[in-house]
């Protein structure tokens, strides 16, 4: 068979596949009375109301598994618990609505101060599933345990973990004590004033923006599919970590013990953050910028895109297989700096060494005090090589003070630092 139609028949039968997937996705939410004219459908709703009493003295256990409705649970200086229900049944008349309706079966069980309510689709669902909203109000003092289907969840609050767990709707949560379990398929994911304490956060999701503001915790951990990441004010004690497929990461106003950013496409941004021992991001395809990062050693590393610092102190890695390489206002730091095809350009002073920066194809300019004191040892296959502070050449068979490789010393002499690019200039200049 000849390649052309391979690969038209295999183009057919992923058109078919794509149908299919389409196709399930459509019934599963819409149902299977599906017909030639589109009928408008009518709905009928019903509310009840359910108090709950418990023993103030201890923790409420909350669990609720809804598979099509809205979830909201709220803390409040209350010692019963109330549960508001919202049934809506859907029809193609108002008959077959209010039938719809009546079908709706729920469980709502106590046992002590263990609440559990159920909604289960019963499988004859047609062309729009028959939702259960709930509006729950609780003590402060509560752990919650969510599993819903189709629908929003809202978290508020309370005092005690919270699990959530959704397929398809925005999910938020604030003013929670206590340690955070996240995991919504499809959803914008909306986090603020967590405080987990000694415990941990763990947020995950397939696809949607996930946004955390004023979270503490030990260890925090966020891993996305598909969506942008955006933190603000969130403090680890321990390890903080950041996982995107695709989407842009940026994290601002925070401290963690080690801080971890790995994504596949996507830019990454750093601001203002403390951390006490490594920063590592790995990026596929995606700017890295860092500004006013502390840390005690650096790993930044993207196949393709600009890697920018303003500002570090310590050991600093940063390698790019495409994209420029810029760094300043350094203090004391320990230059690893590679990139295959673009500039790298340096500012700030250098500590313990050995320091490295290389550039397959590009400029390498590195502004330094003038009173650094350095072995260097600079080398350019196409290109000059410019100081403005003085070097003492050691001459050798490849070295001289006019040509494209120099070895010396500058001021005497210290830390080794190497520059080279095949293709490119080297600059080095004094600053104050």
């Amino acid at each position: 068979m000849k390649r052309p139609v391979v690969i038209g028949l295999l183009v057919v039968a992923l058109l078919f596949v794509l149908a299919g997937i389409g196709s399930v996705v459509f019934f599963a939410v819409r149902g299977a009375d599906f017909a030639v004219f589109n009928v408008p459908l009518v709905s009928a709703t019903a509310e009840e109301s359910k108090t709950l009493k418990v023993d103030g003295k201890e923790p409420v256990i909350l669990s609720v598994d809804d598979d099509a409705g809205d979830v909201s649970i709220v803390g409040a200086d209350v010692e019963v618990v109330e549960v508001n229900i919202f049934k809506t049944g859907y029809g193609s008349n108002d008959a077959r609505a209010e039938e719809a309706l009546k079908g709706i079966k729920y469980e709502l069980k106590q046992n002590g101060n263990k609440i559990t309510f159920v909604y289960k689709l019963d499988g004859r669902q047609t062309r729009e599933v028959n939702t259960v909203d709930l509006i729950v109000t609780v003590p402060t003092k509560t752990v919650v345990d969510i599993e819903n289907g189709f629908g929003t969840v809202d978290v508020s609050d309370v005092i005690g973990s919270v699990d959530i767990s959704s397929n398809f709707g925005d999910v938020t949560a604030q003013n929670i004590e206590g340690a955070l379990t996240l995991d919504n398929s499809s959803g914008e994911i909306t986090i603020s004033n967590v405080d987990a304490g000694s415990q941990n956060v763990q947020i995950t999701a397939d696809f949607g923006k996930i946004t955390l503001e004023k979270v503490n915790g030990k260890d925090i951990n966020i891993d996305s599919n598909s969506g942008t990441v955006m933190l603000k004010d969130v403090k680890a004690e321990a390890d903080l970590s950041i996982k995107s497929d695709f989407g842009d990461s940026k994290f601002e106003n925070g401290s963690a013990a080690t801080l971890t950013v790995e994504t596949n496409s996507g830019k990454v941004e750093l601001i203002k953050l403390k951390v006490g021992k490594l920063v590592k991001v790995e990026n596929e395809f995606g700017d890295i910028e860092l500004s006013q990062v502390s840390a005690t050693t650096y790993d930044l590393q993207t196949n393709s895109g600009t890697i920018t610092v303003d500002g570090a102190k310590g050991g600093l890695k940063a390698y790019t297989d495409f994209g420029n390489i810029g760094i300043t206002n350094a203090q004391s730091v320990t230059l690893d700096l590679n990139t295959n095809s673009g500039n790298v350009e340096f500012s700030g002073s250098l500590g313990k060494g050995p320091h490295t920066v290389i550039s397959e194809f590009g400029n390498i300019v590195l502004a330094l005090p003038a009173d650094s004191k350095l072995n260097v040892s600079l080398k350019t296959d196409f290109g000059n090589i410019k100081s403005d502070l003085p070097v003492t050449v050691t001459l050798n068979e490849n070295s001289s003070s006019d040509g494209e490789e120099i070895v010396g010393a500058i001021n005497g002499g210290g830390e080794e630092l190497s520059a080279e690019t095949n293709s490119g200039n080297i600059n080095i200049n004094a600053v104050k």
